[in-house]
């Protein structure tokens, strides 16, 4: 069955061959990567004699931040354990970088592009990496590299998985492909009792899967003074009183949506700025075209303080500004949930006591949004309308804003401990 599913690969792959010249020159992005999840420039050095290698792998910006506490822990465990850190997308790959290598302070950790599910550029990497342990966090799981290191005997654990119903009922219905897939897993974490049932019914062996909770809840706790905030709103243009709504990881086609909801607010809260973090802040300067035909004036975060200050709609056009955004804001929408992507993270503007919205698309964190809810520190609508009138209520009562901030606070301090556990469980497995 592999033996097809590699050589159908390798054909798909030899189909394309012709056009990746095409692609290096037109695409930036692929440009990045491209020969790196090729297999051919993988920038890894062999392995020393008698090391202990753990290779951690993310799929984007989420996994990668999610995965922060979990690289952390792992050092402190297994301090002699060389870590490789790899990532799928472009974003993803600059957000490891900022979070986990040289520009954090953490020299030893050595970052770099997973590669594309060709038994080459699988065989190729695993070759310089040779690792004793893979980690895989939460998605991105394929079948043929979980093939091949099945048959080098190398343990793959997924940790914080989950499986949401769309992903569960395509997985079964596929299940003579990617149930073989499942059971090459030496051990999974899930985030719930739902997931683990899922992925057992997807193929996962029943004693090889453990409910360990989400390791989302146990980002360190960013903390900021005074000074700190009132240094971010400055850099965001915020007067001193100003209130701020901070749209962050917001994907096309949903911007419009926000700003026809800032558009029933302003009338009433004449002084409120809007804040937008797009997902890809290459989509800034089109997004500062696009909102600014109206009556509002925009401005990017790179520009001067003046023209910020001047403006009543603001986007964010660098990595690494949204949680420092979320920390300076009033309240917080999250992206990719009033269009079909899953959703984002809504414990970021939560840890910083934020009141969070989110719209009806948030299956990727479906159990996180609906502990926020439930505990009142978030509220999920289902339109521009619904979202606008929702925040009408939350801005016009200060004390209902800070109840709602604290609320959110708390659900993100009574779940932290699932990194602990799911390296108690690894730990079990005679694996670090």
């Amino acid at each position: 069955m592999m033996v097809l599913y590699h050589s159908l690969v390798f054909v798909c792959f030899a189909a394309v061959l012709p056009l990746l010249p095409l692609v290096w020159v037109l695409s930036e992005k692929r440009r990045a990567n491209l020969l790196q999840r090729l297999g051919l420039l993988t920038g890894f050095t062999n392995k020393k004699p008698g090391q202990f290698r753990i290779w951690i792998h993310a799929l984007s910006v989420g996994e990668v931040t999610s995965a922060l506490p979990l690289v952390q822990a792992v050092r402190k465990k297994r301090p002699g354990a060389e870590i490789i850190f790899t990532a799928s997308t472009r974003t993803g790959f600059q957000t490891a970088h900022r979070l986990l290598g040289p520009e954090s302070g953490d020299i030893g950790l050595k970052i770099g592009y997973f590669p594309f599910d060709l038994w080459f550029a699988v065989q190729r990497v695993l070759s310089r990496v040779n690792p004793d342990l893979v980690i895989l966090v939460e998605t991105d799981l394929w079948p043929g590299f979980l093939s091949i290191t099945a048959r080098q005997k190398i343990p793959v654990v997924l940790v914080n998985a989950r499986l949401s119903s769309a992903a569960h009922r395509g997985y079964c219905r596929l299940k003579w492909i990617f149930g073989r897939m499942f059971a090459t897993l030496f051990h999974v974490t899930a985030q719930t009792l739902e997931d683990a049932e899922r992925l057992v019914d997807a193929g996962v062996r029943r004693d090889r899967i453990s409910v360990a909770g989400n390791i989302k809840f146990d980002r360190p706790m960013v903390k900021m003074n005074t000074g700190a905030i009132q240094e971010i709103r400055t850099d965001l243009g915020l007067g001193p009183d100003q209130a701020a709504w901070i749209a962050g990881s917001t994907h096309q086609g949903e911007e419009p949506m926000v700003a026809k909801a800032f558009n029933r607010l302003r009338p009433q809260f004449k002084d409120l700025k809007l804040v937008i973090a797009p997902r890809d802040p290459g989509r800034a300067l089109e997004l500062v075209r696009e909102l600014g035909f109206g009556a509002y004036q925009t401005a990017c975060l790179s520009d001067s303080f003046e023209k910020k200050a001047e403006s009543d709609i603001l986007v964010i056009d660098r990595l690494g500004g949204l949680i420092s955004a979320y920390a300076a804001g009033s309240v917080a929408f999250v992206g990719g949930s009033l269009v079909d992507q899953g959703g984002h993270n809504p414990l970021e503007p939560a840890m910083f006591g934020k009141p969070v919205f989110f719209g009806p698309h948030m299956e990727d964190f479906y159990e996180v949004a609906r502990m926020l809810v439930t505990a009142g520190g978030a509220h999920q609508v289902d339109s521009p309308e619904r979202l606008a009138k929702e925040i009408e209520r939350i801005l016009e009562n200060r004390d209902l804003m800070a109840q709602a901030g604290q609320a959110a606070k708390q659900v993100v301090l009574d779940n932290s401990g699932a990194v602990d556990r799911t390296l108690e469980i690894i730990k079990d497995k005679a694996l670090v």
